[in-house]
């Protein structure tokens, strides 16, 4: 049996190709169902993101074919036109591709953690469909760990890559956690909005929202629950006093908040910190501001550099993440090659266990005056001597798999040993 990998991502094909391959949830264990009738696919997955689009299929070799023929008969899309922005791998290639994505090498945004959730989701469809089964749970599970590896022992997804994220690095710095402070949003825009709901997933408890247009500010108010509120324009000056965070995102030609509107919020708030994000160009917030004691005044360039050294930082741990990538290719790669030594292995146990059982049985017929006792000794002696023959050819089985040796074939030619046809390995094991 073979590994095959078909796919397509962000980096090979626009989102006008990639969304022809997309599927929905809800269609996953049709489609699966549907790869697993084709003759020689005996175990099937499919990840299915924004960003890309993958097959992973264990079977023979129709199973590659079978590949190209999903994409005309399921998608109707021909995999001819697209071979372009296809890529495909084979056995260790498709194991070593499948570690990378879920390492966030391969991602939109370097080390990002999404895509370990979404392979995740990928590999409980496949289960919960019963396409997955030995090959494809043992790949499965060894790339969830190697991306939680990866995460754990380097720094690839530390830091914010965006201004959203970067805004709450930020505001921990000056506040440690966000629990229980107060978001004021000037502007309601989509980058304010989204700003905001980065942190107020992350701990921020209440939110006024201000806006030229009060019903606009009605709306995304409306958004955060019970917890957001609508303030009139005019309102918003007196009310930076009860704000810890401020995002200001308007299409104003000057400053709306003035240095000395900041001042006096302070005095108010007997100098307990203030952090203001002005995301809008022109800016919003007076620079000014920022001298002030307390005040932490960051702009759209600031937040760029948070995100751009974080980036930088993230591109300097590839190394150490390719290292452990390979580390884990390599692991996998014993294990696939052990897989072909077991139906020998397992031929060898059954052979050795026939001959004690049959060797015992005549034994114990010669000695009919045995106790029940003396009659279970023997058995037991049987057994042991079985299991100390089988000790070292087994151990030397496993790792001539483990190491591609044909020194497997030798051993089942030279035992005369007999394979058993495996069973469909579609069907989940427990």
């Amino acid at each position: 049996m073979q590994l095959y990998l078909l796919g397509l991502s962000h980096k090979t094909a626009p989102v006008e190709v990639r969304e022809k391959l997309a599927l929905a949830p809800e269609r996953l264990p049709q489609a699966l169902q549907f790869l697993c009738r084709r003759s020689g696919v005996q175990e099937a997955a499919i990840l299915s993101t924004c960003n890309r689009a993958e097959i992973y299929v264990v079977g023979d070799e129709k199973a590659g074919a079978h590949l190209d023929n999903f994409l005309d008969e399921f998608h109707h899309v021909s995999a001819r036109a697209l071979q372009d922005s296809l890529y495909r791998g084979y056995d260790a290639q498709s194991a070593r591709h499948l570690f990378r994505v879920a390492s966030g090498v391969e991602s939109l945004v370097l080390g990002e953690s999404e895509i370990l959730g979404q392979i995740k989701s990928a590999f409980e469809m496949a289960r919960e469909s019963g396409t997955s089964s030995k090959v494809l749970d043992e790949l499965f599970r060894r790339a969830i760990a190697c991306g939680k590896r990866t995460r754990t022992e380097t720094a690839i997804g530390r830091g914010a890559l965006s201004v959203g994220s970067a805004s709450v690095e930020l505001a921990k710095q000056i506040f440690g956690p966000l629990a229980g402070h107060t978001i004021l949003i000037l502007g309601a825009g989509k980058m304010s909005a989204r700003t905001a709901k980065t942190l107020v997933a992350s701990g921020a408890r209440y939110v006024m929202v201000a806006n030229r247009t009060f019903e606009k500010a009605q709306e995304l108010a409306a958004q955060f629950g019970p917890e957001g509120q609508a303030i009139r324009w005019d309102e918003f000056p007196q009310k930076l006093s009860e704000a810890d965070i401020v995002i200001a995102s308007t299409r104003a030609p000057g400053h709306i908040v003035k240095a000395s509107d900041v001042a006096q919020a302070m005095r108010v708030r007997r100098h307990r910190p203030l952090f203001l994000v002005d995301i809008a160009v022109p800016r919003d917030i007076d620079p000014q501001a920022h001298h002030l004691d307390n005040v932490f005044v960051y702009d759209i360039d600031d937040l760029q550099g948070v995100v751009n050294a974080n980036l930088a930082q993230r591109t300097l741990e590839l190394p150490l993440v390719e290292n452990i990538i390979e580390s884990e290719v390599q692991n996998w790669e014993k294990w696939y090659r052990a897989r072909r030594a077991q139906p020998v292995m397992a031929a060898l146990a059954r052979r050795a266990q026939e001959i004690r059982e049959s060797e015992v049985q005549s034994a114990l017929a010669q000695l009919p005056n045995l106790s029940e006792r003396e009659r279970e000794v023997v058995k037991a002696l049987a057994k042991s001597i079985e299991g100390k023959i089988l000790h070292a050819p087994l151990r030397h089985l496993r790792e001539a798999g483990e190491n591609d040796s044909s020194d497997v074939e030798a051993l089942r030619r030279a035992c005369g040993l007999e394979e058993k046809e495996p069973k469909n390995e579609t069907q989940n094991e427990e």
